[in-house]
């Protein structure tokens, strides 16, 4: 606008900033612009045509800087409270209707009734008419009148705004309250709505859809990470205290559709089909698990031939004979990629009944199975192999102990021992990495109790079960590679470096030791060694109850003996496994993270108590410890006066665990 006319020295404008209206303490000209003291406390310069409104209110004396602003805020404060009595929707019944845009100077004259208002009566009727959006539309030259369909509407929605500014408001006295431990009745407010909001955060982070309104709230609530979301949804009563968000960000089903529930209850009601299998029922075969297995994948057997040899039975539940490729129940364990072993529960791939009734290699029922017979001659060599489509019947299911025992005392068993040592030792001439580490069994029970048990992996059972699984496992990948069927290989033609192998398998600090040298196997459609097991070619087939891929590698073995032909084109494999291995992937990260936050929340009740160390690392006031009750690496404080060094059994005292967050403080006693 072209100033009519110069504002006094200390006179309060009223000027555009980013279009909105800002009030000023006029000060002075400088050039071809205008000066002004803003309400944020600092003085402006802005185009003469940013005034919009000159009053003659003044702000004068010999103020700071801290009073012009406090005197800006009370005018504004003034301004906002009389605008409560300006009748503006009177003003625009008058112009309704209009198309054209109104000049200020024409309302004011209709709302003073032709009088001239001027001061704070003035400026408090331009701040009415330009702050309100309801009413009236700002153009260039005036002020446009709404139509009353624009104006219901604009009101119909400010109506909602304010509901849900008071529901927030109301929101956030709730959980306030629920974090300081007062919560008060919500009244009529229902707090469902916001608890999903940050389950829904709590499970997909930043991408949930309604991220940016989760963190919103939380902001104005004082929490600022996601472990202090669960904190508090614990205290509202909607997150359970030892639920998993990762299940849910992983998409991890824990039941199963109805359609794959029907397809297994139906195959389970049918009798086992035996045509085009042979009958290995007479065989004396056995399974060594542990003892909470519920989906027994394998078993043995072994029986005596003429001039002191024998046929050691390798046998493998026949998935593929009873579940069709791509239907339901196929196309939902394809999604599932394996079986997930958490501490408080198993996530399977196969519906449990399922695993129970029909596969699983359970004592004293006939079940399909993919048999490998070896026939090793007196002086345990080997002189043939053959796959077999079968049907068997397992006498005993073992447990480890029983099947250590088996080993050292029966006749028979001690011959298939002494078979598998000769298998590792092959295995270790041909540059095999033998390393058996500890494996930590972790399990809850009733009453939130944590049981930790560390089992070791080396007794004769283990030895035997382990040299047999990849027996099989090798006579499948050549099996395959040999008739050029499409197969999934695990390979690593990386030979083992020879700082491994002078490693000290005794040393308590073994298990950190070796895992620096460990490697992942490469997989892919291409056969190729595997020198860390000392093997020329590899491939799975040992756990198709548990793991897709086994699954699909059974399947090609089982269609090339039945039907004569794979059932998978090496351009389904090629789409296949690398949407398996992802699965697994994320699958194994839950795993890992479940475990890890059952550790913490047992030394959590250690608290207060000290626990067995290694010093793994030295690095001033922080060193490395290393759990051997629990298998797994951490750092520990360090007092100034305290001396230790690599390899010193320490006792450390639990000061502070927060499973949660995963925060473990340990000091050295």
């Amino acid at each position: 606008m072209i100033l009519e006319k110069l504002p006094k020295a200390g006179e309060v404008v009223l000027f555009r900033k980013r279009q909105e209206p800002s009030l000023g303490i006029f000060s002075h000209l400088e050039g071809n612009k205008v000066a002004i003291f803003s309400e944020e406390g600092r003085e402006v310069t802005v185009d003469p045509d940013k005034i919009a409104f000159v009053s003659s209110v003044p702000i004068t004396g010999d103020l700071t800087q801290s009073e012009k602003k406090l005197a800006l805020r009370d005018v504004r404060r003034r301004l906002d409270e009389a605008r409560e009595h300006i009748d503006l929707i009177t003003v625009w019944e008058c112009f309704e209707g209009e198309t054209r845009e109104v000049p200020y100077k024409e309302l004011a004259e209709f709302y003073y009734a032709g009088e001239e208002a001027g001061g704070f009566e003035a400026l408090a009727f331009f701040w009415s008419v330009d702050k309100n959006d309801v009413y009236f539309r700002r153009g260039a030259a005036g002020y446009e009148p709404r139509t009353r369909d624009e104006a219901d509407e604009i009101i119909h929605k400010k109506e909602v705004e304010q509901k849900k500014k008071e529901e927030r408001e109301m929101a956030v006295r709730w959980a306030k309250g629920i974090i300081s431990g007062r919560a008060e009745d919500p009244g009529d407010f229902t707090p469902a709505a916001y608890i999903e909001l940050l389950r829904g955060y709590v499970i997909h982070l930043d991408k949930f859809s309604r991220a940016p309104e989760a963190k919103s709230f939380l902001s104005e609530i004082g929490i600022r990470d996601s472990e202090g979301t669960i904190e508090f949804l614990i205290k509202a009563g909607g997150w359970g205290e030892d639920e998993d968000p990762m299940i849910k960000r992983f998409y991890v089903r824990e039941d199963f559709p109805a359609k794959v529930l029907a397809e297994t209850e139906r195959i389970v009601s049918e009798p086992v089909p035996k045509e085009g299998y042979r009958d290995l029922t007479h065989l004396d075969i056995f399974s060594i698990d542990d003892e909470n297995t519920e989906d027994i994948d394998d078993a043995l057997s072994i029986e005596e031939t003429p001039g002191g040899g024998m046929i050691i039975g390798i046998h493998i539940a026949n998935v593929a004979g009873l579940v069709q490729k791509w239907g339901d129940a196929d196309e939902e364990a394809s999604k599932r990629g394996e079986t997930i072993y958490l501490p408080e529960k198993r996530i399977h791939m196969f519906p449990p009944d399922f695993i129970r009734e029909r596969l699983s290699l359970v004592e004293g029922t006939e079940r399909l199975s993919l048999s490998l017979m070896v026939n090793v001659d007196q002086d345990l060599n080997v002189k043939g192999t053959e796959f077999v489509a079968s049907v068997i019947s397992v006498r005993r299911n073992m447990t480890y102990k029983e099947g250590t025992e088996y080993f050292l005392n029966d006749p028979m068993g001690m011959r298939m021992r002494e078979f598998a040592l000769r298998l590792r030792n092959s295995r270790l001439e041909a540059g095999a990495l033998i390393v058996q580490l500890p494996q930590l069994k972790v399990r809850t029970g009733e009453g939130g109790a944590i049981s930790i048990e560390k089992n070791p992996m080396n007794s004769e059972a283990h030895v035997v079960v382990a040299e047999m699984m990849i027996l099989m496992n090798r006579t499948a990948g050549k099996f395959l590679k040999d008739r050029r069927i499409p197969a999934i290989y695990r390979s690593q033609p990386e030979s083992v470096s020879e700082d491994a192998r002078v490693l000290d398998n005794t040393n308590p600090l073994y298990p950190l030791q070796i895992v620096k040298f460990l490697r992942a196997p490469r997989i892919g459609l291409g056969p190729d060694v595997h020198k860390s097991l000392g093997i020329d070619v590899y491939t799975q087939v040992t756990s198709p109850i548990r793991r897709y891929a086994d699954l699909v590698m059974q399947r090609q073995i089982v269609s090339e003996l039945m039907e004569g032909e794979p059932m998978y084109t090496e351009d389904e494999l090629e789409n296949l496994y690398p949407m398996i291995e992802v699965g697994i992937r994320d699958k194994k990260t839950i795993e890992r993270n479940r475990e890890r936050y059952w550790l913490y929340k047992h030394l959590k009740s250690l608290e207060g108590t000290a626990i067995n160390g290694i010093i793994s690392s030295t690095s001033g006031r922080r060193i490395g410890a290393y759990l051997p009750d629990y298998l797994f690496e951490t750092t520990v404080s360090n007092g100034p006066d305290t001396q230790v060094t690599e390899g010193d059994h320490v006792r450390l005292f639990v000061t502070r665990v927060d499973p949660l967050r995963r925060i473990l403080t340990l000091t050295l006693t």
